[in-house]
């Protein structure tokens, strides 16, 4: 039988990515009906898979002059490729998408895993001078898109209220957990309460918080200690981290300034006591679930978090964490808790899984 040709693409994500390739690629590819294509950012460890092909075309700075022409490099890719199903999970290449849809008639998807608009105005990824612009701009493609996407996926819930567009044309598939399978780990009791902080390093995800956190309990417990995972995208902030963190043995940072591979940032997971996850209030966020919330609790690592309705009731659900005010913390009372209180207590956690979206992607491109 011949293999449906798909491409999955993006600009800023590694070809190694946890939803294009460990939950989008390899469910797809068990289906043995594709032929899969990543493409997106050079990634030094990228796997082998006889059911995937991998195209790294992109390797620059996020601000810079050589991310304006990587749209015609990916057009360039795509045309040499001739994919069926395109799926797409970033702006910036929605335009070169609609031409390709035009000339080849490809079946397009538009993966939207953030809200381009609301990040734009409300961080300080770009001047504040510059955002009003730069936002409408994104939001008249994605309005145009109605006219060449034939099927919206929504990473979060939140979007179908968020963005009109997508209308009738959307389904919804959470960035929920995919367990490496066949990978044990070893037991997470050590002498030492390990911290733990993954994923975007930025203001905006509370980095800073989680430094002063750890600094604070440490000072009562000198057994703890804080491990950082992630890319910082400013340098002014990435240099702000290391200035906060140098003085300090005890808070360790593996990437900052480059990509960190996805499966050392699972195995941090696995060897560590308790993750934290704060985010400054923040209108980009607020109807957001970090991917991390997902891939603490489907590992059962107890979670430090702040207060935040729709997450809390999942904490409270499955007796996952501590739910803090970190703006006013009893450290010693908190520290108490964290080592007397048991979590995860005879509780499934199928549904944070991605056992429980699989079958709407396969489902969505098989309606296609």
């Amino acid at each position: 039988m011949q293999k449906t040709k798909l491409v999955i693409a993006s600009i800023l994500k590694p070809v190694d990515d946890t939803r294009m390739y460990e939950k989008f690629g390899l469910s797809m590819s068990q289906t043995n009906k594709y032929d899969i294509n990543i493409i997106g950012f050079y990634s030094k460890n990228i796997p082998t898979d006889p059911n995937i092909t991998f195209h790294p075309l992109f390797n620059f700075k996020r601000i810079s002059l050589r991310r304006v022409f990587a749209p015609y490099a990916f057009l360039k890719r795509i045309i040499k490729v001739k994919p069926q199903v395109l799926i797409v999970n970033t702006h910036e290449l929605l335009l070169v998408a609609f031409i390709h849809k035009i000339l080849f008639g490809t079946k397009l998807i538009y993966d939207i895993r953030e809200n381009y608009f609301r990040n734009i105005i409300h961080t300080t990824a770009f001047v504040k001078i510059v955002r009003p612009f730069i936002a409408a701009y994104v939001r008249l493609k994605e309005y145009a898109s109605t006219l060449f996407v034939d099927r919206y996926i929504l990473a979060e819930k939140a979007y179908q209220d968020e963005l009109s567009f997508v209308k009738n044309k959307a389904v919804i598939i959470e960035n929920k957990y995919r367990p490496p399978t066949n990978k044990k780990y070893s037991n997470r009791a050590t002498d030492k309460l390990k911290l733990l902080f993954t994923g975007t390093i930025a203001e905006s995800t509370g980095v800073f918080e989680a430094i002063n956190t750890a600094k604070a309990l440490y000072e009562i417990d000198p057994s703890v200690e804080l491990n950082i995972l992630g890319y910082c995208a400013k340098k002014e902030t990435y240099h702000k981290l290391i200035a906060a963190i140098e003085p300090y043995e005890f808070i360790h940072l593996q990437g900052g300034d480059h990509l960190v591979p996805h499966n050392e940032i699972i195995n941090a997971i696995h060897h560590s006591d308790f993750g934290i996850i704060y985010y400054p209030k923040n209108p980009s966020t607020v109807g957001s679930t970090p991917t991390k919330l997902y891939e603490y609790l489907g590992s059962k690592l107890p979670v430090l978090i702040q207060k935040h309705q729709a997450w809390n009731i999942i904490i409270d659900k499955y007796n996952a964490g501590l739910v803090i005010d970190f703006e006013k913390i009893d450290y010693a009372n908190l520290l108490t808790k964290m080592k007397s209180q048991q979590f995860y207590e005879n509780v499934a956690i199928d549904e944070l899984l991605w056992t429980s979206e699989e079958s709407k992607l396969l489902d969505c491109i098989d309606n296609l």
